[in-house]
């Protein structure tokens, strides 16, 4: 377990951005795979995406095809949802915020420059996204000069972070809600149709 009820809402806070950083910097942590959750239209359109980076001020980074329907969907409509979900604890995160395509040249360049030419690779394909082949190796086409034109750098600011610890004497359910003042409001519930709220400023 991530935490229990006797963890403090301070502690548990502590804990899930712990476990939100290290989802970002080691491959082999739970959350570094996450569904990415646009609206097309009013449809959901879900994926797995992977967590590149966390910052200190909790915003969160993903790369994509710029051709991608996700880029599209998110010009649209910034209001995303992302899901963790950590086996072993059997805990899950649920952040729900806006989404923005990085248009920061220089922060684009460096996370170019951070991913390794076979990830690269990843983003040279001449045919976009979802573009329809009678064949697959129509699709495996790519440039040749690393470009990265067709590399979009997406961050996520988080409105609401959402965390369900399952636990078989009840589970527990909190959520942290973002706002411009500073302090908890402490609330704790065994009952997992009862959401309470901690905030943070």
């Amino acid at each position: 377990m991530l935490f229990t009820a006797s963890s403090s809402q301070k502690e548990v806070w502590s804990i899930i951005k712990n476990h939100l950083h290290l989802g970002a910097s080691d491959p082999k942590h739970p959350f570094h795979f996450v569904n990415l959750c646009t609206l097309d239209g009013d449809q959901p359109d879900s994926r797995y995406v992977v967590l590149r980076e966390v910052n200190a001020a909790l915003q969160l980074f993903i790369y994509t095809d710029s051709r991608s329907e996700k880029i599209a969907q998110i010009n649209k409509n910034p209001n995303v949802s992302l899901l963790f979900y950590h086996a072993e604890e059997r805990c899950q995160v649920k952040i729900n915020g806006k989404a923005n395509i990085v248009s920061n040249t220089e922060i684009h360049k460096e996370h170019w420059k951070s991913i390794q030419k076979d990830a690269q690779k990843g983003y040279q394909s001449i045919l976009a996204p979802k573009t329809t082949v009678s064949r697959p190796e129509e699709g495996w086409e790519q440039k040749s000069d690393f470009q990265s034109k067709n590399f979009s750098v997406i961050s996520i600011l988080p409105d609401q972070i959402e965390c369900l610890q399952l636990d078989r004497r009840g589970h527990l359910r909190i959520a942290f809600d973002k706002v411009k003042i500073t302090g908890f409001q402490l609330g704790w519930s065994l009952d997992i149709l009862t959401i309470y709220i901690a905030r943070w400023a």
